[in-house]
């Protein structure tokens, strides 16, 4: 660590419950309340840098929940190009509604 010439403190609040589990888990850890404190700090500056929100992964759902809804079946009775090339073939879809059974 520095010189004490190089340091800042940092100081917050905490409720009673808020406290008592920061106090325990540096009990837990060996830790006294300013190392741990200290690491705490630190650790949540390093997460929040890792993170980018603009990353795909954090909006890739927002692109589905944008994108129209597509089906993942095809009929291809619907197909221009492939019913032209069809016409006058003798045989139905396995899938056609209308077949006759």
């Amino acid at each position: 660590m520095s010189s004490s010439d190089d340091t800042k403190h940092v100081q917050t609040e905490l409720d009673e419950t808020e406290y008592d589990r920061f106090r325990e888990f540096a009990t837990e850890n060996g830790l006294s309340l300013k190392e741990a404190g200290r690491e705490a700090l630190i650790e949540w500056i390093e997460r929040q840098q890792r993170a980018d929100p603009a990353d795909r992964a954090f909006t890739v759902l927002d692109e589905l929940a944008d994108a129209p809804a597509a089906s993942a079946e095809t009929d291809a009775r619907d197909e221009d190009d492939l019913v032209e090339e069809w016409s006058g073939e003798d045989f139905t879809l396995a899938d056609d509604p209308s077949a006759k059974s």
